[in-house]
């Protein structure tokens, strides 16, 4: 009896498939959407060490949330101002909120024996010492862009939320202070805060995974549909992507790797990469069924003329993702690494379970190609001549283009602003920027104060001064508020001890007001800002969110404030807090994206050289694939589409996928020549032959990076808006530039064959 061996094969392949896809299902149920910033912070930078002591000396600086009431017609009035000391009570009784700090609330610090009676800010009961109270609030610093906006419309209110809260914690807190505020009715309330800014991220992270795999499904099918005139060659290419994705989702599961802001956009990712495997396959199939080949003759043939520059743009897209690994941000390390597992396993599924349906399921009738179109010929033919025609005007518009390119990439910022991703739509980031226009701001703003000196104490009269001067100057310079540090205690101590203004006493009223701090060390303010020896302190605030670029500038004059005039032998100062760490994170990014780029050209580079053993094979196929990424950087110049996290991973990423329709022109190419055709010929055929399915790859590309333009993330929209160009432009110059190289390399009368082998 005779052995069906592929029947077996194929049986078994299907099998297989079915197995891992329904374990992969049942897991995918269980799979997390996670939004932790802190992700993004460089684990290899020093700075991270000093941010984690800072916070386990003086807490989190970002667990924290603003709640901003406005009242149009004027804030000292007593029914609102009744209202907002009744909000206040309630939101302090909320489980996981530590303290509430409200104007209503709000008193002198006394410490015992130095200042008898405590004295409220503002009396909101007495209608009659509104005036003074608003005259003494509108001459404290401290209080005015805190607590209270220049223009007394609104109130701010700080809650203080427990450290390290769950996700489930969070939204339970954040619901619950939602609950709270609505039962007052106010005119307008803005509120802020980490456990709401990830409540907004989850769901939008939620929902636009769904988004991006409808729309690149919805993109695919019409593509191949147009292509194929074929449900089955709809339906068969699909069946293999969704699988490629599921089983990737599955290995993330396993690897307990939960759903974040880079790894949303990866069903995306392996749906437009994936399918551009299958689509050369199918191309090649359905050509040859047009052409009559005998089935068992179809399979053989595509391995040996797609087959292996499909897997050659495997690796180099592989490369593409893999260079993220230069990155510090674990997630996208993970993003390169997920991304590369889902690519790969849409190629082995392609050159396996795509053979074995075509085995058992291959339709009676398929739809015919058109691969004779007299028309479409006379087009790509009239093109080409028309290439080869003019290719000194080809080499000066690409040289034009280059250097327009290259004056638009000096004009490339490296600046990131915290809640810059989220659309203006969204109520947080309205709520963001209320702040910002109104008060002091939401951004945290720290700073570590150490004593070199081991014979001295923070609570010196000499150290408290050379503290107070940076102190003011980072209230100018930023136009700080929610001032909290040394300086600020011991001016507030001395304002309720009597004093006319809002300052540091002279030295000699100085020490009875040491005395009493020292005797209460372990009151809770105190404690806040100094270290239970003595030796370290902090500078707390808040200020604007006006970008890491400017936030660099003032950091700058910061720095060179205290090298002119602090005594830098007594103190050093260290800027922290997590928006520097993600400000730091940008601009290691660029580095990274320089590591990762150099890598990704010298492995394609060396592959290529390998493959063709000649360095100016290496030339043609690098240079038409580096010159669209040139223009992506001008283009981002004179746009002013700012280099961040998101935008700089464009570069190794699309410089992989862009390769992808190089390798199979210069493929096509190599086996036309190698039947013995002229250079001429050769090049009209591989027209022919690729032009059909790199069109098709380069409007599902386009198609499905489009979709992540409907993003509300700024940089998921900027990510997929620079792609497409980028695919575009790539496309442009394997038309027109890459013949052009060859020619000028090689000569138009010699076989390319030749030089090759």
């Amino acid at each position: 009896m005779r052995i069906d061996r592929p029947r077996i094969y194929y049986s078994s392949v299907i099998a297989l498939v079915i197995l891992l896809s329904l374990f992969s299902f049942i897991n995918l149920k269980d799979i997390k959407f996670d939004y932790n910033f802190e992700a993004f912070f460089p684990n290899e930078d020093k700075e991270l060490e000093l941010y984690n002591n800072y916070r386990k000396t003086f807490g989190h600086d970002n667990e924290f949330v603003l709640v901003g009431i406005e009242n149009k017609t004027g804030i000292f009035k007593k029914d609102f101002l009744t209202k907002v000391d009744s909000l206040s009570k309630l939101l302090g009784k909320i489980e996981n909120i530590t303290r509430v700090t409200s104007p209503t609330g709000m008193k002198s610090l006394s410490l015992s024996d130095l200042i008898p009676v405590q004295k409220r800010i503002l009396h909101f009961e007495n209608q009659e010492l509104y005036k003074e109270d608003s005259i003494a609030i509108y001459n404290n610093p401290n209080l005015v862009g805190s607590f209270f906006p220049k223009d007394a419309k609104s109130i701010s209110i700080y809650v203080k939320t427990k450290d390290v809260l769950t996700k489930k914690e969070s939204d339970a807190l954040a619901n619950k202070i939602e609950e709270t505020i609505s039962q007052f009715k106010f005119e307008d309330v803005h509120y802020v805060g980490r456990i709401f800014a990830q409540q907004v991220y989850l769901e939008n992270l939620q929902a636009e995974f769904l988004i991006f795999l409808a729309l690149a499904f919805l993109v695919v099918v019409i593509f191949l549909w147009f292509s194929f005139k074929s449900v089955y060659g709809v339906i068969v290419p699909v069946i293999v992507v969704l699988i490629s994705i599921l089983w990737t989702l599955g290995i993330m599961k396993i690897m307990n790797k939960p759903i974040d802001l880079m790894t949303v956009m990866l069903p995306t990712m392996i749906f437009i990469t994936g399918v551009s495997d299958v689509v050369h396959f199918f191309s090649k199939y359905f050509e040859e069924v047009a052409k009559g080949t005998e089935q068992k003759k179809i399979y053989p043939l595509i391995l040996k003329e797609v087959g292996f520059p499909t897997f050659l743009t495997l690796i180099t897209t592989i490369v593409g993702f893999l260079s993220l690994l230069f990155s510090s941000i674990q997630p996208i390390r993970d993003f390169g690494i997920y991304t590369s597992v889902g690519i790969t396993i849409a190629f082995v599924l392609s050159y396996t379970l795509l053979p074995a349906l075509l085995y058992f399921f291959t339709p009676k009738k398929l739809v015919k190609l058109k691969v004779n179109d007299s028309k479409i010929h006379r087009v790509m033919r009239g093109g080409l001549f028309w290439i080869f025609r003019n290719q000194k005007l080809i080499l000066l518009i690409t040289a034009g283009l280059l250097v327009l390119s290259m004056y638009g990439i000096t004009k490339i910022r490296v600046n990131n602003i915290l809640l810059e991703d989220l659309s203006e739509r969204v109520k947080i980031k309205q709520d963001f920027n209320f702040f910002d226009e109104h008060y002091s701001g939401v951004r945290p703003f720290e700073l570590v104060v150490t004593l070199k000196n081991k014979n001295k104490f923070i609570w010196d009269y000499d150290v408290v001064c050379e503290i107070n001067k940076v102190e003011e100057f980072i209230q100018k310079e930023f136009d700080a508020g929610f001032m909290l540090s040394v300086p600020q205690l011991i001016k507030s101590l001395n304002k309720s001890s009597g004093a006319d203004s809002f300052t540091i006493p002279n030295e000699q009223d100085y020490v009875a007001l040491k005395q009493a701090i020292i005797d209460n060390r372990k009151n809770k303010e105190i404690q806040k800002v100094v270290t239970s020896d003595g030796m370290q302190t902090k500078i707390g605030a808040k200020i604007r969110d006006i970008g890491s670029l400017k936030i660099k500038e003032h950091t700058a004059r910061l720095n060179e404030f205290i090298t002119n005039n602090v005594n830098t032998n007594l103190l050093s100062f260290e800027i922290t807090g997590a928006a520097h760490l993600v400000d730091r994170n940008n601009e290691y990014m660029v580095e990274n994206m320089i590591q990762g780029f150099a890598f990704s050209v010298i492995i394609i580079a060396i592959l290529t050289f390998f493959l063709h053993r000649s360095w100016r094979m290496v030339l043609v196929f690098v240079l038409p694939n580096l010159i669209p990424l040139i223009i992506i950087a001008g283009l981002m110049g004179y746009l002013g589409i700012e280099l961040k996290a998101a935008t700089s991973l464009v570069f190794s990423i699309a410089f992989g996928i862009a390769t992808d329709d190089t390798i199979h022109f210069i493929s096509r190419l190599k086996i036309e020549l190698s039947y013995g055709k002229s250079t001429l010929y050769a090049f009209k055929r591989t027209y022919f032959e690729t032009g059909r399915p790199i069109i098709l790859t380069t409007f599902i590309l386009l198609g499905g990076f489009m979709s992540l333009m409907t993003s509300d993330f700024k940089s998921t929209f900027y990510f997929g808006f620079l792609i497409c160009i980028t695919v575009v432009v790539a496309v442009v110059a394997d038309i027109f530039l890459l013949p052009v190289l060859l020619f000028l390399i090689y000569g138009k009368g010699k076989k390319l064959k030749e030089k090759t082998n």
